[in-house]
């Protein structure tokens, strides 16, 4: 069988099944393929095998779950809402027959299977997606996709603009991106985590050198996270808080934004030096992030000082663990004996100058995080903050150390090493700061003078 088919079709499954899983994403991808542009090259007319693994699998689960009534209910209510599409059909009344007979505890049960089916088709949607672009980047003659980094300097130079321009203007941009929340919201980050993890599987199964029992594996942790996610609540117990709303903000940087800034950075520096001839700088930071979640009192008096207070904590807790984990893992990286003369005057001639330097940054780091870990558990007094020289304040005093070492290896002709995870933490400190985003507070409307 193609490494893609989960199995071979079982001529003794039931016709209703295999045209079940066949079928069931099929309207949905048509909606999507008609606000598509032909020339797309994330389109692809048949988005297989992605969605295939999630719906056969979300299939073997309902049955499995739920039992073959239930599987059957949820068939025939596709069945029906497909045919009522057509014009003329008299199958919207009897859709509606056959909803309104459900007892409300397996109508419940039926809106969740294709809530289901449909969380995981966007899941492999946004794979397909991915994969296409990554392959169209691969091919060496294709055109600058629209809108990329390399498309939009190209028009620009062809407008008239020159190199030394485009390049000034590139870093002396400032966008800010503002994360925020909304009371509604209910999908809770476990679930987005699993969805996360089903899509790693995805990627997974993209791979053309996985043996069959590598195949077969990550099928099962397929099975296991989608079983998973059905057996999970989609909804939390009680309306969401302030801080409940910070923390889903704070998994989202550290999920999605930590790694795709510097990455969307490399990007960027990439096409600049192409159309201009010149680097964007490890210190510069064309977008940063603020954030409404724990500072909008307009309309929510729940938002109140502490709660500002404790968010901003949190953000700067998170920061200090995340810098905590990439200077760790560059201290083991930068093994290197030779230094500047001025890094082995800084670490007292030390034989691994860069880890002699390092291990200090994460000392510092692991102090900072814990001290706020105290403030957040009433352990410590905010008033304190500024009098503890031991803890992280302002960036530039992470950011310095970083330099040295960038310094150190550039000029001992060790560059190349000095471009790795050293560029990339420099870039996020550039970004992110110490506090992750820039928090906005925003007064109540009616009162905006307290």
């Amino acid at each position: 069988a193609d490494q893609h088919q989960i199995r071979k079709s079982d001529p003794r499954q039931p016709d209703r099944e295999r045209e079940f899983r066949r079928n069931l994403g099929k309207s949905r991808r048509q909606h999507h393929h008609q606000l598509r542009h032909e020339n797309d090259p994330g389109h692809r007319q048949d988005p297989e095998p992605e969605h295939h693994h999630a719906e056969n699998l979300l299939g073997e689960t309902l049955r499995r779950q739920e039992g073959e009534h239930l599987f059957e209910t949820v068939e025939r209510v596709r069945s029906l809402a497909k045919g009522a599409r057509q014009e003329g059909s008299a199958d919207f009344g009897a859709l509606e027959r056959v909803l309104q007979a459900l007892p409300l505890d397996q109508a419940l049960t039926v809106a969740r299977a294709f809530a289901q089916f449909l969380a995981l088709a966007n899941i492999a949607e946004q794979h397909h997606r991915e994969r296409r672009r990554r392959e169209y980047q691969r091919d060496p003659s294709a055109a600058p996709q629209r809108a990329s980094f390399e498309d939009s300097f190209s028009r620009l130079l062809a407008a008239g603009v020159t190199p030394e321009a485009v390049h000034e203007q590139v870093r002396a941009l400032r966008i800010e991106l503002v994360l925020t929340a909304h009371p509604t919201e209910v999908r809770r980050r476990t679930l987005r985590q699993q969805a996360r993890r089903i899509a790693t599987l995805l990627e997974r199964m993209d791979r053309r050198d996985l043996t069959p029992a590598e195949h077969e594996d990550t099928l099962d942790a397929l099975r296991r996270e989608i079983t998973a996610a059905w057996k999970t609540a989609e909804a939390r117990q009680g309306q969401l808080t302030p801080i409940d709303e910070v923390k889903g903000g704070l998994v989202v940087i550290e999920q999605t934004l930590w790694d795709a800034v510097p990455n969307s950075m490399r990007a960027l520096d990439r096409a600049l030096r192409a159309a201009t001839g010149r680097a964007l700088g490890v210190d510069i930071a064309p977008i940063r992030f603020g954030s409404w979640m724990g500072g909008d009192r307009d309309g929510n008096p729940n938002v109140t000082a502490g709660v500002t207070t404790e968010a901003c904590l949190l953000a700067r807790w998170m920061a200090a663990d995340l810098y905590h984990q990439e200077i760790t893992a560059l201290r083991s990286e930068l093994s290197l004996r030779e230094g500047s003369a001025e890094l082995a005057a800084r670490v007292g001639g030390a034989p691994e100058p860069y880890r002699a330097l390092l291990k200090r940054v994460r000392d510092r780091l692991a102090y900072t995080r814990d001290w706020i870990g105290d403030a957040l558990n009433g352990e410590r007094s905010l008033e304190d903050w500024h009098a503890d020289e031991g803890v992280y304040r302002d960036p530039e005093e992470l950011a310095a150390p970083l330099h040295l070492c960038y310094r150190s290896l550039v000029e001992t002709g060790a560059a190349i090493v000095a471009e790795g995870r050293l560029r990339d933490i420099l870039q996020r400190v550039a970004c992110f700061g110490l506090a992750l985003v820039r928090l906005d507070l925003r007064p109540e409307a009616s009162s905006p003078a307290q």
